[in-house]
C-alpha cells in the first residue's frame, strides 16, 4: 500500500521503509524478532526474494543495455555485502532465501552473457548460491505434524539451486532429496479436487506456481517427475478454471498476501488477476480447455516462461470462453462455484486450513462472493496486513468481516491472543 517508493543509491535492505522500522544487520538469524505492530517484516523479506530481477532481465534481454546488467550486479553485491550468512533479518525465514536463490538464478539466464560481469562477480555470487543451498538444507521449515507452503518454497529453492549449478558437490544429493519432497507434498498439500489445502484461493495460486516451475525446470533439465505428479497439478490448474471470476479475477477464500515464486506477469498487474495462469497451463499441458481468457497480458506472461514456440502454441489453440466454464464442487475444499455465462456465485463451505489448524484460512465459512454480468457485486474484503496491525489481521479473518451470519458475537472458529496464525476448528461446516 505504499506506492512507488524511492529506496536511494544504495538499498538498506533491513528496513521497513514503511514505518522506518530497521531490524540489527548483525543479529543471529533466529533471535531476530517480528515487531508486532511496529513493523512490518514482510517489507525487507519481499524486497530480498528480488522478484523484480526478471523484470530487469527482460528488459535486458530486449534492448542489450548494460545498465540493466549493472543494476542487477550492484544489487546482488549490495545485498551480499550486508547480509553475512546467518546475519539479519533477510535470513530468518527460510522460504524467501529460497525464493531469493530460484530468482537470482532465474535472473542471471537473462544476464550471462553480459560482459559487465568479470570472473569476481561470478565468483562472489556462485558462492552464495551455495550458501543459500547449504542453509535452506540446514534450516527446512518441516515437522512431523504439519508442513505448509513454507516448506514447498523451501523444496523448490533447493532444486532450482541444484538443477541450475550441478556442479556444487552437495548437488546431486539435493536434486534426489528435492525431487522425491516434491512428489510427497503435492499429495500432502493439494487435495484430490485440486485445491491447496490451506483454505486460501491465493495460496493456491502460489503452490501451483512452485510446483509448476519446478516441473518445468525439471522438463528442461531433463528430470521427470511422475505421472501422479503431473496428473494433481493438472489439477490445480483445472481448478483454478473454475475458481476465476468471469472478470478473470480470482475470488478471495481465506488469506492473500501478494505470495509469488516467479513473477513473469507484467508489473501493475492486479493481485487477483490470474488468468495467466491459465495460460501457463494450457501450453504446459497442451490442454486447449485451460485457455479460457485472452489479453496481451495473458500472452506476455505466457511468451517470458515459453518463449515463441510456447505463445505460437497458444496463439493457435482453439479456447471455448467462459461461458463454456460450468459450475463445480469442490468437495474436498468445500468450495462450490455455480456459474452461467458472465454471472457467478461462490460460497465457502468447508474445512478449517492446514488439516484443521486454521493458518491462513478465515472465519468464512457459507460467505460468498457475487459477480452478475460480469461486474462484482459482493466480495470478500481481503486480508490487510499480517504482523505489523495484529489487530487488524484478527479484524480481516474475522467472521464479521465476511458476507454471511455473526451468532451472538461469537467467532465460527475461536481465536487465541498471540497466534495470528492459527484458530480453533470449532465450525465444522459441510454441504448437506
Amino acid at each position: 500500500g505504499s506506492g512507488e517508493v524511492y529506496l536511494g543509491e544504495k538499498i538498506d535492505w533491513h528496513t521497513d521503509f514503511k514505518t522506518g522500522y530497521r531490524w540489527d544487520p548483525e543479529m543471529f538469524y533466529k533471535d531476530i524478532e517480528i515487531p508486532y505492530g511496529k513493523g512490518d517484516i514482510k517489507i525487507p523479506w519481499e524486497l530480498s526474494r528480488f522478484q523484480h530481477l526478471i523484470l530487469l532481465g527482460e528488459a535486458y534481454q530486449l534492448t542489450g543495455d548494460e545498465k540493466y546488467a549493472n543494476e542487477f550486479k550492484k544489487q546482488v553485491l549490495g545485498w551480499i555485502e550486508s547480509n553475512p550468512p546467518k546475519r539479519g533479518v533477510n535470513w530468518a525465514c527460510t522460504m524467501d532465501a529460497a525464493i531469493r536463490a530460484a530468482n537470482w538464478l532465474v535472473a542471471w539466464e537473462y544476464f550471462k552473457r553480459s560482459l559487465s560481469f568479470g570472473d569476481d562477480f561470478i565468483l562472489i555470487f556462485l558462492k552464495s548460491i551455495l550458501v543459500h543451498g547449504r542453509f535452506i538444507r540446514n534450516n527446512l521449515e518441516y515437522s512431523e505434524e504439519l508442513t505448509s507452503n513454507h516448506y514447498i518454497s523451501d523444496i523448490a529453492g533447493l532444486f532450482f539451486i541444484a538443477c541450475m549449478v550441478p556442479g556444487f558437490k552437495e548437488s546431486g544429493d539435493w536434486l534426489f532429496f528435492t525431487v522425491k519432497e516434491l512428489e510427497s507434498e503435492i499429495r500432502k498439500q493439494v487435495y484430490e479436487d485440486g485445491c491447496d489445502f490451506e483454505a486460501s484461493t491465493c495460496y493456491h495460486r502460489l503452490v501451483l506456481e512452485l510446483f509448476l516451475y519446478s516441473a518445468l525446470l525439471g522438463e528442461k533439465t531433463g528430470i521427470e517427475f511422475s505421472q501422479g505428479y503431473n496428473s494433481r497439478l493438472k489439477k490445480m490448474f483445472e481448478a483454478v478454471r473454475y475458481l476465476l471470476k468471469p472478470n478473470g479475477r480470482m475470488p478471495q477464500i481465506g488469506d492473500n498476501d501478494s505470495g509469488r515464486f516467479l513473477r513473469f506477469a507484467p508489473p501493475g498487474s492486479a493481485v487477483l488477476d490470474m488468468r495467466y495462469v491459465l495460460a501457463l497451463g494450457a501450453v504446459f499441458f497442451d490442454e486447449p480447455e485451460l485457455k479460457a481468457y485472452e489479453s496481451d497480458d495473458i500472452s506476455a506472461a505466457a511468451l517470458s516462461v515459453f518463449g515463441r514456440e510456447g505463445i505460437g502454441k497458444l496463439k493457435d489453440m482453439g479456447a471455448k470462453g467462459i461461458e463454456a466454464v460450468k459450475s463445480h464442487a469442490f468437495s474436498d475444499s468445500g468450495w462450490f462455484v455455480m456459474r452461467n455465462s458472465h454471472d457467478y456465485l461462490l460460497v465457502s463451505c468447508g474445512p478449517n486450513g492446514q488439516n484443521s489448524n486454521g493458518g491462513h484460512g478465515h472465519n468464512d465459512k457459507l460467505s460468498f462472493e457475487l459477480c452478475l454480468e460480469g461486474e462484482d457485486i459482493i466480495v470478500d474484503p481481503g486480508t490487510c496486513v499480517y504482523t505489523s496491525e495484529p489487530d487488524v489481521r484478527n479484524l480481516f479473518r474475522s467472521t464479521k468481516y465476511h458476507n454471511t451470519i455473526e451468532v451472538d458475537g461469537k467467532e465460527q472458529n475461536r481465536f487465541h491472543p498471540g497466534f495470528l496464525f492459527a484458530m480453533d476448528n470449532d465450525s465444522g461446516a459441510k454441504a448437506l
